[in-house]
């Protein structure tokens, strides 16, 4: 039966809480809070039997893993901490680090400094990679049966902008670039995009302001990859409702329009006059729930607490990919 401790306690932090609280092979839930007055109003509101809240950081010790979902700027402060309490010599305990990994250049090169210690056990939670998309991709990827990659295209967004009660909400007033849509959602597009056509050529970042909040509602993101594919990430919470991507091969096409993917293929398809046109599409996805669904977190969590349980490492690969999409939004 595993321990394990999850620093924050709202929001995102009560979701993964309360799902770690569900699984069988999970006895204990530390919640942490560096304010002995709120984890006393926590304590107040609890009725989960598994959850034991606290403010000191020594009830955190025994834990099996960690999981840090507290605000962007304070995630590499908190890695640093387990560290250094930690009883093990040589590698990090198993900690679970909500994205972004940074938020400054300061710390990335730390943790670049320190990969061979944190790498095997430190895990950032992008969980798009286990969205429907892209473990498509991998297949498709993998196959090769639509030829090679070639451009990539992401149009996501919705109105959020313009809801009144909207423009005080930190999306919009926070200046750090992992609260604004452009690092807060965008990152894991980039990871997606980093994960399927590998090394960074160059990149490019514009942000706008369309409904004149504090802070920009609209980005888009240009990279370029070492392989030639070129991906183009248009985001706004400033528009109509939009979660489409397509994928354009040597000899296909993917496309998702809200979660449902469709694939374009042969190249070689010709109407009566024997002129080129669209391949009918067949459909390899009907789930219906969004990228950024609850079952991904799940799924995200169980790969996450497999590894704890069995001993095994992560791929340094990954915390390489996790770094570099990060390190992407600090050079705006």
């Amino acid at each position: 039966m595993l321990e394990i401790s999850v620093i924050g306690y709202k929001n995102h932090a009560e979701k993964v809480a309360n799902f770690l609280c569900e699984l069988l092979r999970v006895e204990i839930v530390n919640i942490y809070h560096p304010n002995s007055k709120k984890i006393l109003d926590l304590i107040s509101k609890s009725q989960i039997k598994k959850k034991k809240y606290t403010s000191d950081w020594k009830d955190l010790l025994n834990s099996d893993a960690f999981f840090i979902c507290s605000p962007s700027e304070t995630h590499a402060d908190y890695i640093l901490k387990i560290l250094n309490t930690s009883n093990q010599n040589e590698l990090c305990p198993y900690i679970y680090c909500e994205k972004p990994p940074v938020v400054d250049k300061k710390e990335l090169n730390w943790l670049k400094r320190e990969r061979e210690k944190l790498s095997k056990t430190l895990y950032f939670g992008f969980n798009y990679r286990f969205s429907s998309l892209q473990k498509q991709l991998n297949e498709i990827m993998a196959s090769g049966n639509l030829g090679i990659p070639i451009y990539a295209s992401f149009a996501i967004s919705h109105g959020l902008a313009f809801k009144s009660e909207m423009r005080e909400n930190w999306r919009f007033n926070n200046p750090s670039v992992f609260s604004k849509i452009t690092g807060n959602l965008g990152i894991h597009y980039v990871d997606i995009c980093l994960s399927i056509f590998g090394s960074l050529k160059k990149t490019s970042i514009i942000e706008t302001n369309i409904a004149k909040n504090s802070q920009p509602d609209t980005a888009i993101i240009n990279l370029t990859f070492e392989s030639g594919v070129i991906c183009n990430i248009f985001l706004s919470y400033a528009s109509v409702f939009s979660q489409t991507v397509d994928v354009f091969f040597s000899d296909g096409l993917l496309r998702e329009n809200n979660s449902i993917i469709d694939i374009f293929h042969p190249r070689e398809t010709f109407n009566l006059d024997n002129n080129f046109c669209q391949p009918k599409p067949y459909r390899i996805s009907k789930n219906t729930e969004s990228l950024n669904s609850e079952s991904e977190l799940q799924q995200s969590i169980h790969y996450f607490i497999s590894k704890v349980e069995s001993g095994k490492f992560f791929s340094e690969k990954k915390y390489d990919q996790s770094l570099s999409a990060a390190e992407i939004f600090l050079n705006i």
